[in-house]
């Protein structure tokens, strides 16, 4: 199989092929590497039913939190969170991403799966959605642009 698992202590593994991927695509970016990595180690309904980090506290009307909105595998989370940190620190010609902007990929990875454009759908026959559109806006204005119809949260 190939399996990469990406930290020693954690049950969290991807696969050669999708390591070469998400390393070859994120142009030394820990944010665009987490964004892969999340798409990898998540499915899309993991992400689509979750309530993200949980981090935000929601008035909840009726008590009921409802079946489904779970926060993501807390050790997934973690397992992902440190080794972005891990491979930033190691590899000090990458983007290492605050803490701030870690929560936020993974906000918006929630916010894709939930628009029903699955995380996947930032790969256009293999190529990530940036490359070629060559307009001078940053990544992260494609990414806010795409959660401004009112559904992201």
């Amino acid at each position: 199989q190939g399996s990469k698992q990406l930290l020693n202590n954690y049950p969290v593994y991807i696969t050669s092929k999708q390591w070469d991927e998400a390393v070859n695509s994120s142009k030394k970016d820990g944010r665009r590497l987490l964004r892969y990595l999340i798409r990898f180690v998540f499915t899309t309904d993991e992400l689509k039913y979750s309530c993200g980090l949980g981090k935000r506290k929601r008035s909840v009307q009726s008590g009921e939190t409802g079946p489904e909105r779970r926060p993501l595998d807390p050790v997934k989370v973690t397992c992902l969170r440190e080794f972005i940190r891990m491979h930033c620190t190691s590899n000090p010609d990458w983007w290492m991403p605050s803490e701030e902007q870690i929560n936020k990929v993974f906000s918006d990875a929630v916010g894709h799966a939930r628009q029903g454009r699955a995380v996947g759908t930032f790969l256009h026959n293999g190529h990530s959605y940036y490359e070629g559109t060559d307009h001078p806006t940053s990544q992260d204005e494609v990414f806010n642009r795409a959660m401004q119809d009112g559904s992201g949260d």
